[in-house]
Order: structure tokens, then sequence, then C-alpha cells
């Protein structure tokens, strides 16, 4: 940028700002548009750093890395020395088309406006700072990673009376070395809201110092020699750098108070690295005039310039693309999340993305219902999953079960666990998944003569697992398998979802949370279908505490048992028509994050309400169990009271194990029969014959 003077030989000429945007300020404004602007277009207070040591030949660089928008003290430029600020605000269209759009000449006048507001009210003196301004325009192409830019430095338009006396001359040719060594000391220990400019006083003592711009008028009245200092972006030797052109606006306005004020001596300071100090010597001496028409042109609104042009020497906007460069695994962990963040855009702005993220699921049973929830808690970004199966992979399988192919299945076939956690790390790299390879003691089958200490330390493993993860999610084949992790769960208060499948039904449930309280002591578990009306029509919002709630065992009434024996080929497989178990896993992982997302998260409660009844959760309702009947493309949505008598999470049942551990759990596995008779269900078989005897007799009589 030029302007050709009348009065001197010389023209003046500034060297304007480049923008220089770090790779790590693309990441940050990515995330932050994803995460925190999302629809709103700004502006976005926003900071750049330029400085005075940059190498002989580079431009007059304003910087911005990934603390552009940390406006606080920490961030990078401010605990660089010889670093200055350049205040300002950045736009985020959310189209190319808007970007284009924007009124650019507005934003400039603004911007500008904004400065002279600051000179005129004079607390530019003050503050040298908000003389450098900048405004940004970015357009973020999240999924392409493309990047479309537009950067302004607003500066004013001087008058035509303003003008240099002279051409520049280096420090060195004018300033004794001492002083040169104090300017540099003195320098170092500015403050960084001094820097953009300031008062070099060196009086006839051979004494200097730096004082505020503040003191202008009195330093001038004094006759003093002094300069007007300021940290310089620019490398050239013959033209100073762009923060000049407001600071002359400035000068012109609030010291140019009388014609007899003409000529103004100015440092542009800039400095070297030698023999492992920073010296001065590249600093620029120069003197500018004020003409007779200055003072009458400064009283005026002036004109602002600034836009950058861009690789064609246009005034337009530059283009950067980072696909090509970047890490595909760092790639995976951004854009495995956009479809998360843009859920917070419009349709649900309070998700908790964060909470499902840290949520630590151990999946017992790694199936075809395993694989399945697997898929889906990575879609809702869920890092930490834990597979326990002590089967291996099956011919017959990767058909059905997603994470395995046909090589998993040769020699004999790979551990379901460690396949299923390899092909999820396959899928993301960035997922911390692993495999267990476990079989769940369960109830009645018995404890082999020398296999004690064995099923002893698997009881340990699985008591180990339950206790690390924050999620269980109950996949299992049979029933008496899901009894020993749905006790271990309630002991621990442990949120438990459970999902179990028919030929064309599916069962997808919660376990209750929390110390039980007295429901229905000598009734098995009731169970209500929402919605439900009063007497007069209208819906009844009844709710179940989480510690109400029932688990898979409170609706029976005989203890669980060995239900693997004398079973046909067809009752041996997971006989179900395909879709029945993407159905249950999808809604089972679903549960899951609607239960986290609600603010009491496990221990919500649950009821037989209207779907559209309010609610705080942004995902809505969250029941207690879901029933799809596929034959008739049918579901409900169930609440069920604990059972005092279950043989599962009754108060006696878990303080036996929490008394007994190890030998409790020994006990159920030789005699399955001990549970019905700890918890009454014993004693319910022999009154309910009873009553059945007695009601013969009487028909007998009869």
């Amino acid at each position: 940028m030029s302007e050709a003077t009348k009065d001197s030989a010389y023209p003046v000429q500034f060297v304007p700002f480049s923008s220089a945007l770090d790779g790590t300020f693309w990441s940050e404004i990515s995330r932050r548009k994803l995460e925190v602007v999302r629809l709103e277009e700004g502006p976005v207070p926003a900071q750049a750093w330029y400085c005075c040591d940059s190498a002989v030949g580079l431009p007059a660089l304003a910087n911005l890395d990934h603390t552009a928008f940390d406006m606080s003290s920490h961030s990078t430029g401010a605990n660089i020395p010889g670093s200055c600020q350049l205040r300002g605000s950045i736009w985020l269209p959310n189209s190319l088309e808007a970007m284009k759009k924007l009124d650019k000449t507005a934003l400039l006048e603004a911007a500008g406006q904004n400065i002279w507001d600051a000179i005129e009210s004079e607390s530019a003196l003050s503050d040298p700072g908000t003389l450098n301004a900048f405004i940004g325009i970015v357009y973020v192409d999240i999924k392409s990673y493309k990047f479309w830019y537009w950067f302004a430095f607003p500066a004013v338009c001087l008058p035509d009376a303003v003008v240099f006396a002279g051409p520049p001359t280096k420090l060195p040719d004018v300033m004794k070395d001492d002083l040169v060594s104090q300017l540099d000391a003195a320098y170092g220990k500015l403050k960084l809201a001094d820097r953009a400019a300031f008062l070099v006083d060196a009086d006839s003592s051979g004494a200097l110092k730096i004082l505020p711009l503040s003191k202008l008028n009195e330093v001038y009245e004094s006759g003093r020699r002094f300069y007007v200092g300021y940290t310089d972006p620019s490398t050239s030797e013959q033209h100073p750098g762009w923060p000049l052109r407001n600071l002359l606006g400035m000068l012109s306005r609030c010291w140019l108070g009388s014609k007899e004020r003409k000529v103004l001596p100015l440092l542009a300071y800039r400095r070297q690295g030698r023999e492992g100090q920073l010296w001065s010597s590249r600093s620029l001496v120069f003197s500018v005039r004020f003409g007779g028409d200055a003072l009458e042109q400064t009283f005026t609104t002036p004109r602002f310039v600034g836009w950058e042009r861009n690789a064609a020497g246009q005034l337009g906007p530059r283009m950067v693309n980072l696909s090509g460069g970047m890490d595909p695994k760092k790639v995976a962990e951004t854009a495995v999340g956009l479809n998360l963040q843009l859920m917070r855009w419009r349709l649900a702005p309070t998700l908790n993305l964060e909470v499902i993220a840290n949520t630590r699921c151990l999946l017992l049973g790694a199936g075809t219902l395993g694989c399945n929830v697997a898929r889906s808690l990575m879609g809702w970004g869920v890092r930490t999953i834990t597979f326990v199966d002590a089967g291996r992979v099956s011919y017959s399988n990767p058909v059905r079960q997603s994470l395995y192919i046909l090589s998993d299945c040769e020699n004999g076939g790979r551990h379901k666990a460690d396949a299923a956690a390899d092909a999820l790390k396959r899928v993301f790299p960035a997922m911390d998944a692993r495999g267990v390879v476990l079989s769940i003691p369960m109830p009645g089958h018995g404890v082999p003569s020398g296999s004690e200490d064995t099923i002893r330390k698997q009881v340990e493993q699985l008591e180990q697992l339950v206790a690390e993860h924050d999620a269980i999610f109950l996949l299992l084949d049979t029933r008496e398998a899901r009894w020993l992790p749905t006790l271990m769960a309630c002991a621990r208060g442990k949120l438990v979802i459970n999902a179990a499948l028919g030929f064309d039904t599916f069962l997808v449930m919660r376990h209750g949370v929390g110390e039980r309280s007295e429901v229905d002591s000598d009734k098995p578990s009731r169970c209500g279908e929402g919605p439900s009306t009063s007497g007069d029509g209208q819906f009844v919002h009844e709710q179940l505490s989480a510690d109400q709630l029932g688990c898979y065992f409170c609706n029976d009434v005989v203890g669980p048992t060995d239900s693997t024996r004398d079973r046909t080929l067809d009752q041996q497989c997971t006989v179900t028509r395909p879709g029945v178990s993407m159905m249950a896993g999808a809604l089972a992982v679903e549960l899951l994050v609607g239960l986290l997302q609600h603010p009491e998260k496990g221990r919500a409660p649950a009821g037989a309400g209207s779907w559209d009844a309010p609610c705080d959760n942004p995902l809505g309702m969250v029941p207690h169990q879901i029933r799809g009947f596929i034959g008739r493309h049918h579901y409900m949505t169930l609440a069920c009271t604990a059972f005092s008598m279950c043989t599962a999470c009754s108060p006696a049942v878990v303080s036996q194990y929490n008394a007994d551990g190890w030998e409790f759990v020994a006990h159920v596995l030789r005699d399955a029969s001990y549970l019905e008779e700890l918890t009454g269900l014993s004693r319910l078989h022999a009154e309910t014959d009873l009553d059945q005897v007695w009601a013969l007799s009487d028909s007998e009589g009869d």
C-alpha cells in the first residue's frame, strides 16, 4: 500500500500485514465452529500476534494459531518476547455463498470506526494496542478439510499533508551503542500492552528510558530529545510496517494541536539475534512532517483500507486444502464425531457428548447382539468397549455377526472376544477396545472336581471387570448366564442394559439401580404399559423410581437353573429373524444413551406415561422395558416393579453375596435351589400348592 507525497522526494510506503495461519489454527477453528459456534456466524473475538524480530526477507506476519480464541495471558503470543497483540473478530459463515454475500466494505468501515473512536476519545494514547486490529472471514468445510479465508487489517488513509521528511536511517547511525543497549534492556521490560507504541526519552545526561505514549505532550514541551517508538513487524530497510499508519493517524489527530508542531521523530523498533542475544541494530529512525493542511483534514472521519490480496494479487479470499497432508488416523478421530456434533446445532443443543464418550462399556457376549451393540456404541462416540466371551467364531457367524469375517473362522476359529476387539480397532484405530476370553459361571451347572480354583478366578475376574466399567450389557445366550453379572452389578450399583431375543420377539430393559425400597413384598413383579388414562380420560404420568424397577429375573417365580440340557440343535443356536438382533441392539444402545442424558443418569425414573410428557432429556423418555413383536410390527414400553423375592436383585440375595462372596456363589453354582430357599420362593411354592389342595377339597365336598 502506498501514498505518494507532494512535499517529499521519498514516497510514503507501508509494508502490509500478511496473515500467517498455523496448522493448529485450522484444527481449533474447525472444533470451535462444530462444537461452540455452530449455526451462529459471529463475530467471534480473536487475537493475532506480530513480532519485531522476523528474519530478513519475510513479510510482516500476523500470526494465528490454536490460541487465537484464547484471550487470556496464557496464549502463545503473550509469552514471546517482542510480540504485540492484534485484537479482532472472525466471522464464520455457514456456507461459501454466505461468505460471498457478507458486506466486506461495511465490516472494514465498522472495524476502522472503532479504531477512530479510540483515537478521538484519546483512549488510544493510554492503550495504543487498540490501534492494531484485524477482521477475518473464514468458511470451514469440515467434511473435506478445505478452508476459505480473507483477512483485513484496518488502517487509516492518512491526510496528504502527512509526509516523511527524509529517508529512514539505521538506529546505530544516530544513537551510541550504550544507548542502544539501554534501549534493548528497557524494551525487554515492557509489558505486552505497552509494546505497541511508546516514547523513547534520551536526555542529555546519557540515560535512556521508555515512557508511556500518554506523556507525549509533556516530553515534547520539555524540549528533551525523544522518539515516538513502536514495535515494527516489517523487515524492509526502506519501509516501515503497517502499524505505523494508525499510529500516525492518532498523532495527527491528538498531537497536532497547533500549526507550530510540524515534525515528529519516529523509531521503528526491530530486533535480530546475534551471538545469542537480541540487538536492535535493524531498527529505523525517521521523521514525519505534518503539512499545513494536516490539522484541518484530521478533524473529519477518514477512510479505511486493509483487505488482503490473494495469491493472484487481487482482492479476494484464499483457499487452503489440508485433506492431502493429514494423518488418516487423526482425520478419523475428528470425523467420527462430526454427525454427533451436528446434532447439537439444531436438534439437541443440550446433548452431552462428553459423558457418552467417557462411559466405559462392558459387553458380556460377543455374538449377534454383541456385534450390533458395539457398532451402535461406536456410532454414539463411546471410546471404551470390553468384550467378554469364551466362544470361537464359526463359519455360520460372519453373515449375522457384523464384526467377523471369513478368516476369523479358519483354523478352528478365533476367540470371539479378541476378534471383535480387533475389528473395532480396524474400523476406528483410536478405540480402546479389548477382548477377555472368559466363561461366566452359571447356577446349576455345578463346580466339577478339581475346577474350583479355575471357576473362582473366573468369578473374581468378572467382579473386577464389572467394577472397572460404567455400563454393563447382558447379551448372553442363556438366561442363567445373566444371573451372576446381574447380581454383581446390583451389588455395586452399576447400570445394566439387558437384551434378549426370541424368534420374532425381543426384550430390551434396564435394571433398577439403588438400594431396594419396599415394594409388594409377597408378589412377583407388576408391569404397567403406557400411556394410561385416568377415569376422566387424562393421561396419568405415574413414575417408578430407579430403586423400584425390576431386573431381568424379577418376573420369575423359580430360580435360574441349567437350561442347556437335552436341547436339540435348533434350541442350542439362537434362531431368530436376522433383523431382530439389529433392532434390539440399537434400542439397547439408545436406552443407555438416553439414560446418560437424563439429569439422574442411571437413577432416572420410569413409568406408564405419555410419549410426549414433559421431559428434561434431549433424547426423550427412558423406559424401563421395551418389548418388540416383529410378527405384528409392534412394540410396547413397560415399567415393572422389583420383586422382593427376586433371585438376583432382592435384598436377601445381595446382602448374602456381599457377606460371603465366593462361598455364596459356589453354593448357588452347585445347587440352584438354594436361591429359592434364600429368597422365600420355596415357601411361596408350598403355599401355592396348599391353596390348590384346599380348592380341590372344597370341590369334592360339594
